[in-house]
C-alpha cells in the first residue's frame, strides 16, 4: 500500500494557528522568529511526534498534522508554555481524512482535515476564541469546544506575569523551583497561580485531552 492510499484511509488532526493582531505588533519580526523557533523545537521534542512537522505558512500563520486530536491539543498546550506571556495565539483543529500523500512538513497537503480546520479558524476569528475544534461528532465537539472556550476565556484574563508563572509550573515540579526561577517568594508564586485559576484550568485541560483520546 503506498503513502497516498494510507493517507486516504487514515484520519488526522490538522492544526492551524495564528498570531492575534499581528499587524499591529511593534516587535512582529522578533515574535515571528520566536514562534518559528518554538514550532521547530516542538516538532522535534513533542511526544507523540507530529505526523507532519509544524511550520510557518502564510504571514503569521502556522500549521501541523497529528495522528490524533489529543496530540494536536497537546501541541497547543506545549506551545502556550514555551511562549508564555509573549505572544497571544488562536488555534483551530480539524479532524478528518487526508487526500494527498503525507509529507514530513505540513506543507503541500490537502484534504478534509485541512478544510474543516480552515472553517474552524474562521469561527475562531469571528468569535475571537482561543481554540475551536471541528470534524468531530456532534456530542464530543460540543463538549470539547465548551471546555476549550472556558479555558481560553480564563487564559485571556492572565497578566504577563501570571502567564509566565503558569508556564514555569509546566516545566518545574515545585512552587519553590518556580519562585527561584522568577526570583520571588513562594507566597508570590502561590498568589499568582491562584489569581490565574491555575488548578481549574489544569484540570479542564486534562479533561479535554481525555475526551479527545477517545476520538477515532
Amino acid at each position: 500500500m503506498d503513502d497516498s492510499a494510507r493517507s486516504a484511509e487514515s484520519k488526522y488532526a490538522a492544526l492551524i494557528g495564528d498570531i492575534c493582531g499581528s499587524r499591529h505588533l511593534e516587535r512582529r519580526s522578533t515574535l515571528q522568529q520566536q514562534l518559528e523557533a518554538a514550532l521547530e523545537a516542538i516538532s522535534g521534542e513533542l511526544e507523540p511526534r507530529p505526523a507532519s512537522r509544524l511550520v510557518l505558512t502564510l504571514g503569521d500563520e502556522f500549521q501541523g498534522l497529528f495522528a490524533s486530536a489529543a496530540a494536536a491539543v497537546g501541541a497547543v498546550l506545549e506551545l502556550e508554555t514555551r511562549l508564555a506571556g509573549g505572544i497571544r495565539l488562536r488555534y483551530a483543529i480539524g479532524w478528518g481524512g487526508l487526500s494527498t500523500p503525507l509529507k514530513p512538513r505540513a506543507l503541500g497537503m490537502d484534504g478534509p482535515c485541512f478544510h474543516v480546520a480552515r472553517e474552524a479558524m474562521k469561527r475562531a476569528k469571528q468569535e475571537d476564541r482561543w481554540l475551536v475544534l471541528a470534524g468531530l461528532e456532534a456530542r464530543p465537539a460540543a463538549i470539547a469546544n465548551g471546555v476549550a472556550g472556558l479555558i481560553g476565556a480564563v487564559r485571556r484574563t492572565w497578566t504577563p506575569t501570571q502567564a509566565e508563572t503558569v508556564g514555569l509550573m509546566q516545566t518545574r515540579t515545585t512552587l519553590k523551583q518556580v519562585a527561584a526561577a522568577r526570583g520571588v517568594a513562594t507566597s508570590t508564586v502561590h498568589k499568582s497561580l491562584r489569581g490565574a485559576l491555575y488548578e481549574p484550568v489544569r484540570e479542564a485541560q486534562e479533561a479535554l485531552l481525555r475526551l479527545l483520546d477517545e476520538v477515532r
